[in-house]
């Protein structure tokens, strides 16, 4: 329902409105035919042995028996409607009568015909009613309404045996009802508030509706999770039975909300799929992290590629069509075990390669299969996807994976693994293998309260010095390095009775005050002093940034030797405003190159007389 409302947009955004109520059983059109068909499938089921269907209409029959009964109203705005007459060849005649068949354009986001059965397996009375205003070459407009059930074969009271769909509306070649007639009650009437007909569009009445109790955090998750893409670009907006509104605006706090998050588990996908999604959708924003890449492919046309690389990204391709993702395993894009972390989402947006790729798509719209081409264009279609596979690896390589080196030298090992060449990494002297072992007692740190979030390292406080300040003894000996301006952190190191240097001299301490969580931290390198620092705070305030280099066991102050953003201070980016949920994004300069990885901690900012 909610690709058709795409596809049918006159003007931007396309809007859809779902709405459950409660209608009297008796305003039903034609409720007595309708019982009389429910009866008759009732006792084919009896007569067939089908269980199932025996439960079914029995609970129908129930339902059409009570004083009221509960529908699902879903409808758009800002579309054309299904446009008339009823007549072979149209949209509407191919909606209600057609069979497998979809009069849509060839860059429509579903083609197949077979979604507009959807809305039946949601009703406990398999019956829908549609009501639709649309416009005719002459800028008339005409409302028409027709209800459609999808039952089973039956024999009627004559004894004749009848088929399992049937039509309300006018009896002669079962027609749509035209206009504003008595027997279209007011609940199925696509007006305005005067009674009029409204502007284009079209309203699907679902009866029998029974949904789960979390029925509208449940559809959020679908339709955020499929049509992020539209979403975002302001060409959809949502409502949700007046619970969730769905609009480029909310989109990323729908993304948040934990209830959406819970529903999405109950997906078919699963929830992997919703968080990888929120990911796509940052892909898709206007951030100078996103890389963007454009490509002339013969056969599809432009293609944009938007790369995003980052820590824990699911190393994932989306390709979206329309606005609406398609398939997150493209050909020959499956596997990049030997690459970074990043997202990556490909589209298409010329007509020319919406054309081909809905055309390769099966009825699932989640894949693109060539064979299902003309035997002429198959060619064409394994020749574009090929070439596209191709130069998409191609950007993958050089914007999210690292160069090939001969030798790379890993610090963290250099006491396991000396290089004989390099004298300096050796211990001073040789280790007696008969001599007496001495076992040291490691002094474990309380746990500070605070919980700074770090860009990818643990946090503070499972550190050596805690929050005392950083003080590091170098070299392989034990010692101690005296601490900042705080109290001075200790750090044991295995080895010998030597003294240590001064680790504090040339590290910051780290503020005093409790951590703040951080999130979607990204530290991009721009050369081997400088980095683009970027976080999403969740509290506003004014805060204190400390960069560290991310060691093996402990984690080490970086100096910061200019920002762009906030003011220097003992080497830590100080007086940085923050506003909760707003991306914070600034280029720092260390004090010395740096070519590691980066951690990023941020506190609240301590007043002078409060230290």
């Amino acid at each position: 329902m909610t690709q058709n409302t795409i596809d049918a947009k006159t003007a931007a955004p396309a809007r859809i409105r779902f709405k459950r109520r409660r209608v009297p059983v008796r305003s039903l059109p034609g409720l007595d035919d309708l019982i009389r068909a429910v009866d008759s499938c009732a006792e084919a089921a009896i007569e067939d042995g089908s269980s199932k269907a025996e439960k079914f209409f029995a609970a129908a029959k129930t339902m059409l028996k009570g004083k009221d009964i509960s529908i699902l109203q879903v409808r758009d705005s800002n579309t054309t409607g299904l446009v008339g007459p009823c007549r072979y060849g149209t949209p509407f005649f191919a909606m209600l009568k057609a069979t497998g068949q979809s009069r849509k354009d060839d860059t429509s986001s579903g083609s197949y015909g077979i979604g507009k059965f959807a809305p039946f397996t949601v009703s406990e009375l398999r019956t829908v009613f549609v009501s639709t205003v649309w416009k005719d070459e002459d800028d008339n407009l005409h409302h028409y309404v027709q209800g459609k059930s999808v039952l089973m074969s039956h024999r009627d009271a004559a004894d004749s045996t009848r088929r399992g769909t049937g039509f309300w509306g006018i009896e002669k070649n079962c027609a749509p009802v035209i206009g504003m007639q008595e027997c279209v009650p007011e609940w199925l009437r696509f007006a305005d508030d005067a009674g009029e007909p409204a502007a284009t569009g079209t309203m699907l009445t679902i009866l029998g509706f029974q949904p789960d109790p979390n029925w509208q955090k449940m559809l959020a998750a679908n339709i955020t999770e499929n049509f992020f893409g539209a979403i975002s670009r302001g060409e959809l907006e949502v409502d949700i039975d007046g619970v969730e509104s769905i609009t480029k605006a909310t989109l990323r706090s729908t993304f948040n909300d934990n209830e959406i998050i819970e529903a999405a588990k109950k997906q078919s996908y699963g929830p992997d799929r919703f968080e990888r999604a929120a990911y796509y959708l940052w892909a898709l924003q206007d951030d100078p992290e996103v890389i963007v890449e454009k490509h002339e492919n013969q056969h599809l046309g432009e293609c944009h590629l938007r790369i995003l690389v980052g820590e824990n990204l699911p190393r994932r391709v989306a390709v979206l069509r329309n606005g609406m993702l398609i398939t997150e395993s493209p050909y020959r894009l499956k596997r990049f075990n030997d690459f970074k972390e990043f997202i990556a989402v490909l589209e298409c947006p010329t007509e020319k390669g919406s054309s081909l790729l809905r055309a390769m798509e099966p009825p699932r719209h989640d894949a693109f299969e060539p064979d299902r081409l003309p035997l002429d264009e198959r060619r064409k279609g394994k020749v574009a996807l090929n070439d596209l596979a191709d130069w998409v690896r191609k950007m993958l390589k050089r914007h999210a994976k690292d160069p090939v080196k001969e030798e790379t030298p890993l610090d963290e090992l250099a006491d396991m693994f000396a290089d004989d060449e390099d004298p300096g990494l050796a211990r001073k002297k040789d280790e007696n293998p008969g001599g007496a072992i001495t076992i040291r007692a490691r002094r474990v740190k309380p746990k500070s309260a605070g919980a700074p979030i770090g860009g990818i390292a643990p946090s503070v406080e499972e550190e050596e010095g805690g929050t005392e300040g950083l003080g590091r003894g170098e070299g392989a000996d034990e010692g101690t390095g005296s601490g900042g301006s705080g109290q001075g952190g200790s750090n044991e190191a295995e080895g010998g009775d030597s003294q240590g240097s001064d680790g504090g001299a040339d590290k910051v301490n780290r503020t005093l005050a409790k951590g703040l969580p951080l999130g979607d931290v990204r530290a991009i390198p721009l050369d081997a002093h400088r980095r683009r620092v970027a976080f999403t705070p969740e509290t506003t305030g004014t805060v204190v940034l400390e960069l560290q280099e991310s060691g093996a066991d402990t984690n080490y102050a970086l100096t910061v030797a200019d920002s762009d953003k906030g003011v220097i201070n003992k080497g830590q980016i100080d007086q940085l405003a923050v506003t909760a949920g707003e991306r914070c994004v600034l280029v720092v300069t260390l004090e010395s190159e740096f070519a590691g990885t980066l951690r990023v901690v941020a506190n609240e900012t301590v007043a002078a007389d409060a230290i």
